[in-house]
């Protein structure tokens, strides 16, 4: 055999012997890839309800099963006022409401405006119940819940449906939950029937704030019977006569 044929033979085997090793190399990477870098069944980090990105911190998944785990993290701010608009609706009529609420230390004050009539104020704190009109002299006052047969918490007296109410039900009873935007505000939503009428809710509660910003309620027939809106809340704002009574006692000086 000439030396050149040698060569030739030797060069060709040196080949295959380096395209072997290539090729074992590049499985076990490959291998080893597939093993430390398992991608997520679900995204860690899920999108904006507006579609403009991601947080920056992790979000929980919302949903029926989760949803009253994500509201009992809530956190309501300790002093706030905003506006909110009820408004029950019946066959043949409806009934609107505005009042104006500020919350502070505990206390919760409430200018309410009926649709007839002249405006109603109220302040609860933990312990005492004061109503009066505007012109009264002198206030109701007694305990929380002692105006007549009626036992009401500061949420009950604005006629708030409140996310609480979720924390009591059935997992069954919650029909959908989940992210959306509400008026431009990042919420989490969520829907249930209530055991007692099986009416449908639904709730809208800001990410940010922590508070139910609207809420909708229907009958087991489909009839609109509820409505509430709130308006810009002022996180750290309340108005400067809210926690007066009529003879100019300030409540809120028991604060400071």
């Amino acid at each position: 055999m000439s030396t050149k044929r040698i060569v030739i033979i030797t060069v060709i085997g040196i080949a295959i012997i380096a395209a072997a090793l290539c090729v074992i190399l590049l499985s076990s990477y490959l291998n080893r890839e597939s093993e430390e870098v398992a991608l997520p069944e679900t995204p860690v980090e899920t999108e904006r309800p507006n579609g403009n990105g991601t947080d920056t911190l992790d979000r929980v998944v919302v949903n029926r099963d989760t949803i009253q785990d994500v509201i009992s993290s809530f956190v309501r701010p300790d002093t706030y006022s905003r506006d909110v608009l009820i408004e029950s609706f019946w066959e043949g009529g409806q009934a609107v409401y505005q009042i104006r609420a500020s919350v502070m230390g505990g206390m919760t004050s409430l200018r309410t405006q009926p649709p007839i009539g002249i405006e109603k104020r109220i302040i609860v704190t933990e312990d005492t119940l004061f109503i009066w009109y505007i012109g009264d002299r002198y206030p109701f006052v007694g305990d929380v819940g002692s105006a007549g047969d009626e036992s009401r918490t500061a949420d009950e007296w604005q006629m708030l449906i409140t996310y609480e109410d979720i924390l009591r039900l059935d997992k069954s009873d919650i029909i959908d939950a989940g992210y959306t935007q509400y008026d431009g505000v990042d919420c989490i939503y969520a829907v249930y029937l209530s055991p007692l009428l099986g009416n449908k809710r639904t709730y809208y509660v800001s990410l940010d704030l922590g508070l139910v910003i609207a809420a909708e309620e229907y009958d087991k027939n489909g009839a609109h019977i509820y409505s509430m809106r709130a308006n810009d809340c002022l996180v750290g704002e309340v108005d400067p006569d809210a926690f007066l009574l009529p003879d100019g006692t300030d409540l809120s000086v028991k604060l400071s």
